[in-house]
């Protein structure tokens, strides 16, 4: 791709454009499919969905700084995989995080699962706005922001060896 006239910002802005709408359209057919086939209420449907594509964000830059960091698809598969069902267990995506002690929640609150879990339960669970997610949404955009500029600067570095 460098070999164009596309520039290193053009081909990192693409990639990560590309995680985040991939990232997008797998969250949007979880809400609306569940909404639809099971009758999921996912509370205020602004405040849901902002969630949802900050998660996104999230995910994307992960995503691209697992890739980008990896030698292989292989690996990049393998570590993937492994990495974002480790910290969805430990961030609360399959036992609540009320099941956890004091410690363990204050663990779980070290991945960016956790942190959207809480602000999912309180949209659900407290009939929720954004404005009372905002504490969550400035977290997990903390965390997007930081694997992002992580993700694109060790992808620019790789594309230019």
């Amino acid at each position: 791709m460098l070999a164009t006239p596309t520039s290193s910002r053009t081909v990192v802005a693409g990639e990560a454009l590309g995680r985040l709408l991939i990232a997008i359209f797998q969250g949007a057919v979880i809400m609306v499919g569940s909404a639809l086939l099971f009758g999921v209420d996912w509370g205020d449907p602004v405040a849901a969905v902002t969630l949802m594509v900050v998660f996104s964000l999230v995910a994307a830059g992960a995503g691209m700084l697992t890739a980008a960091t990896l030698r292989t698809g292989q690996q990049a598969i393998a570590v993937g995989l492994l990495l974002s069902l480790g910290l969805g267990a430990l961030g609360g995506t399959m036992m609540p995080l009320e099941f956890y002690s004091d410690t363990m929640r204050m663990v779980a609150h070290l991945t960016p699962h956790a942190w959207a879990v809480d602000a999912f339960a309180v949209l659900v669970r407290h009939d929720g706005n954004l404005i009372s997610i905002l504490p969550q949404l400035a977290v997990l955009l903390g965390v997007a922001a930081t694997l992002l500029a992580l993700a694109s600067w060790r992808l620019r570095r790789a594309l230019t060896r």
